[in-house]
């Protein structure tokens, strides 16, 4: 077990205790599948007493295979909780570098939020008082590519904990490729011989700068954005999870976002002779993987704590499928107009994917968030404990007309990869403690 060094179970001066609030922090927040967490937070917490919450309603496809034997589909497909007589109220930290995009993003989601609270009220449901007055979207700059420095990881984490007494949930959602463009033979071929959807979930025609770089030129840029930086976040912040009250619907968990292409094959013959990716041809699935076995040892460590009397903290891995984000504008070119068609295109794409039975094409982000978002709300009791099983991983299922499910997977090959999976958690914790030491936290 690795020390942090980097927490107290006392709160800092300064910090007030607020056992009734959910503290949610998303990286990534700004687009994509940060924005569709945080929309889809915002619909379920934001239900009158009483109210069952959706999000929190267990599904067959989603169990482990263990325990589906056991599932009634009359008892126990029903949400497991709801918001409580003395509702809490929702902090969300939108964890991204740029502050006008984070506040773009907050204006999108109070609008659409209050469009969906005024479609209620047409409905005649009941309205939650105190609501509104009680929510708090806030923004807390982070540089991923940047371990240090006042926007750094460590010095974002440094913030949180001096400002909040605790955090709910840590959605580990922002993530990179160094995406220069499309090989367009290579797509048209793919398309033909694999079909549109395999072609459209699992692509090989993506060009990737090989050995890029981070900013300051010390680390590779994929790794250190996509596997670094989710790192350093979960030992640095683990206390406050550790810390969030009881009392509340959810217990403090962790949810990584992977991806559709994140497989053990990805990686090459010696990866801890490489560990930061420099040398690949292409280095974001490859970054997922390893993303997702250092989950499963943070897992086994966090979420079957050693220590007596020390909270258990779930650590899981989600896949949303393919969704229409800027994930990919790198390779969309630079002329405004033709970009636009081409992201058109991109959409067709994605729903007729859907159309043609893909289980891996929701098309639209708050659609793609529901595994994320049922990894992080599912009682314990449709879990396997991580002693047993610490590579749960929940994707995403989309259906033709929509419906969206979740399924149950487990990290490829973790078993397997077990060592390595502890070799580049080593690798991680002697750049934590380097940079530590660099911003004098040691």
């Amino acid at each position: 077990m690795v020390s942090t060094r980097s927490g107290s179970s006392r709160l800092p001066e300064g910090v007030e205790k607020d056992d009734n609030r959910i503290i949610v922090v998303v990286t990534g927040a700004n687009s994509g599948f940060g924005l569709g967490i945080c929309e889809q937070l915002l619909y379920n917490l934001s239900l009158p007493p009483g109210t069952p919450i959706p999000i929190s309603t267990p599904q067959l496809t989603a169990l482990p295979p263990s325990l589906r034997s056991t599932f009634n589909p009359d008892a126990d497909s029903k949400p497991t909780e709801e918001i409580p007589d003395a509702p809490p109220t929702l902090t969300l930290i939108l964890a991204c570098r740029s502050r006008s995009k984070a506040e773009l993003a907050r204006e999108i989601l109070l609008e659409k939020h209050e469009k969906d609270l005024a479609a209620r009220r047409k409905r005649g449901e009941a309205e939650r008082i105190g609501w509104k007055e009680g929510l708090r979207i806030v923004w807390e700059g982070v540089d991923l590519d940047n371990p240090g420095g006042g926007n750094g990881v460590l010095g974002f984490c440094e913030r949180v904990k001096l400002k909040y007494p605790h955090i709910t949930t840590l959605y580990l959602n922002a993530g990179m490729g160094a995406f220069s463009g499309l090989d367009w033979i290579a797509f048209f071929k793919q398309n033909v011989m694999e079909g549109l959807p395999h072609a459209q979930s699992r692509p090989y025609y993506n060009y990737e700068i090989k050995g890029a770089m981070s900013a300051d030129g010390e680390r590779g840029l994929v790794w250190g954005t996509n596997v670094l930086a989710p790192y350093i976040m979960v030992r640095e912040l683990i206390t406050l999870l550790r810390r969030s009250p009881e009392s509340l619907p959810f217990p403090p968990r962790i949810v990584y976002t992977s991806s559709v292409t994140s497989a053990f094959d990805k990686l090459s013959s010696s990866p801890l002779d490489d560990y930061q990716l420099i040398s690949y041809e292409k280095s974001y699935s490859a970054s997922k993987l390893m993303g997702d076995l250092i989950m499963t040892q943070f897992d086994r460590e966090y979420g079957d704590p050693q220590q007596e009397g020390e909270r258990p903290v779930r650590v899981f891995t989600a896949d949303p499928g393919c969704v229409c984000t800027n994930f990919f504008a790198g390779g969309m070119g630079m002329i405004l107009w033709w970009a636009n068609v081409k992201f058109f295109f991109y959409w067709l794409s994605f729903y007729l994917c859907r159309l043609l039975g893909s289980e891996d094409h929701p098309v639209y982000a708050d659609q793609g968030a529901l595994p994320i978002l049922y990894a992080a709300s599912i009682p314990d009791k449709y879990l396997e404990p991580a002693a047993k099983n610490p590579a749960q991983r929940f994707a995403v299922i989309s259906r033709r007309w929509g419906d969206t499910k979740v399924g149950y997977e487990e990290v490829d090959n973790w078993e397997a990869g077990e060592e390595l999976g502890k070799g580049f958690v080593e690798a991680c914790e002697a750049h934590r403690k380097e940079f530590r030491r660099r911003e004098g936290l040691e």
